[in-house]
């Protein structure tokens, strides 16, 4: 009876594997994984080179993961084992605290931000030195790592501090984005600090379709959505939008 038993989960379990490793390869590959918002990898190119230096392999394996089937199910189980089950805070890098969910951003890619700020530092002595121009600087506080080291390297520019107009609330619980909605204490914030005056007037507008950020695809977890609302006024009503490739 054990051994039948034994035998009954070996042939269960080679079957399923077997029905799985079938229908991946009759499947039509994927291009894009719309919950990730990025593209899904390609079957590689099978020849002498790619074999004996490996990225053939290397390659194979991404593309057997992005295209294996049901993805997305076994993606969501995974993140509600590990956060129901597990109790652990993050999954792909993705956590949540009070409702909201954040990318961790650790550690600081320094080279990036050193990158960015010669960049700026290019535009200025190429365009601005020189002249009567004046410069100012904003960090969004979420990147408030950045801050410090942006204005050690430009010396040349104000500061404006956007700490006292952003809080938690500003931002999206599913994506890495403020709301629009805050865009306006902001804007005064900036426009004060460069001694000018807003005078344009906007409406508030609630979409009527629920909005699912980048971290709901990402984390895999069951984020409930936000509410996502915009801002418009006579002079963007007026608008009118060209696509140029179209």
């Amino acid at each position: 009876m054990e051994k039948r038993k034994n035998l009954a989960v070996v042939c269960l379990t080679a079957a399923f594997l077997l029905g799985f490793l079938v229908w991946s390869l009759l499947k039509p590959d994927d291009t894009v994984s719309q919950s990730e918002r990025r593209k899904l990898a390609q079957k590689p190119e099978l020849t002498a080179a790619s074999v004996l230096n490996g990225t053939f392999m290397t390659d194979f394996e991404s593309y057997t993961l992005d295209q294996f089937p049901l993805r997305d199910g076994f993606r969501r189980l995974k993140a509600a084992v590990l956060l129901d089950m597990l109790r652990e805070k993050d999954n792909n890098g993705i956590y949540l605290a009070d409702g909201y969910a954040a990318k961790l951003e650790y550690p600081l890619d320094e080279s990036s931000v050193l990158h960015a700020a010669e960049r700026f530092r290019t535009i200025y002595e190429t365009y601005l030195s020189g002249t009567d121009a004046r410069i100012y600087e904003a960090v969004i506080p979420d990147k408030g790592a950045f801050l410090a080291r942006l204005q050690k390297n430009m010396p040349y520019a104000e500061a404006i501090d956007l700490m006292p107009v952003l809080s938690l609330n500003s931002y999206y619980r599913t994506d890495l984005h403020w709301r629009q909605e805050a865009i306006l204490p902001v804007a005064s914030q900036l426009a004060e600090a460069m001694g000018v005056k807003l005078s344009e007037k906007y409406d508030t507008v609630t979409a009527d379709t629920p909005f699912y950020g980048v971290y709901c695809g990402q984390s895999a977890l069951p984020l409930a959505p936000d509410t996502l609302r915009y801002l418009t006024s006579e002079t963007l009503l007026g608008c009118t939008v060209y696509d140029y490739e179209t």
